[in-house]
């Protein structure tokens, strides 16, 4: 998933109309244990998905943040400027992205392909994801547990970055990347943070290596 797929399934999906509930310039809210076989879409507005939901489309946003409650599935999730936000034991059965915003993920969730961001953090607490944990210019937190089937990787940086200081990558304890964790920019320095019982299974490229003393 790269910045302009995102853009561009987003616009389309807003132009067609045809996939789902879509909204110009105001929220969206799907109550507690509502179900909808298609997705939710926002120009300018927040999506708000309450608790045990079940959603057979994505959840889009261009200008807006997403918020899923607690033990919901959903297809996929992607804003381009907004913070996305998932409960506990949320299953995303597909990718979960943004442009310019954090991702943040509660104990139990399951993402199912990828997860990236280009300018935002991406904070998981034990979260297994099915591929691969990708950003340009956020720092990433793997804690309490979380599983990446894939590699972590940090893209290259195109344009200017006002970053001060070294990109972190921390992998908590109990936490295990199975694939790389590859850095592919040389504009600032990245650091990879391993606990104790935290594991790479395969290489660190291109990034210090920094160990509890």
């Amino acid at each position: 998933m790269s910045r302009v797929n995102l853009f561009l399934g987003t616009t389309l999906l807003l132009l067609t109309g045809c996939l789902g509930e879509v909204s110009v310039n105001r929220s969206l809210r799907m109550r507690d244990g509502e179900q909808s076989r298609h997705g939710l879409t926002s120009v300018n507005g927040n999506i708000r998905v309450g608790e045990e939901c079940r959603i057979g489309g994505p959840c889009q946003s261009v200008n807006g943040h997403i918020t899923i409650g607690h033990s919901t599935e959903v297809a996929d999730v992607h804003t381009v400027n907004g913070a996305v936000d998932l409960g506990r034991e949320v299953l995303v059965d597909g990718d979960l992205g943004t442009v310019n915003g954090s991702i943040e993920c509660a104990e139990g969730t399951w993402v199912r392909r990828d997860i990236e961001t280009v300018n935002g953090s991406i904070r998981l607490l034990r979260t297994e994801v099915g591929d691969d944990v990708t950003t340009h210019n956020g720092d990433i937190h793997l804690l309490d547990g979380t599983e990446v089937h894939g590699d972590v990787r940090v893209r290259r940086v195109t344009g200017r970055t006002d970053r001060s200081r070294p990109l972190r990558i921390v992998v908590g304890e109990g936490s295990v990347v199975h694939g790389d964790v590859i850095n592919r920019q040389d504009r600032f320095p990245v650091e990879v943070h391993l606990a104790r019982g935290a594991r790479v299974e395969g290489e660190i490229l291109g990034a210090e290596v920094i160990r509890p003393q």
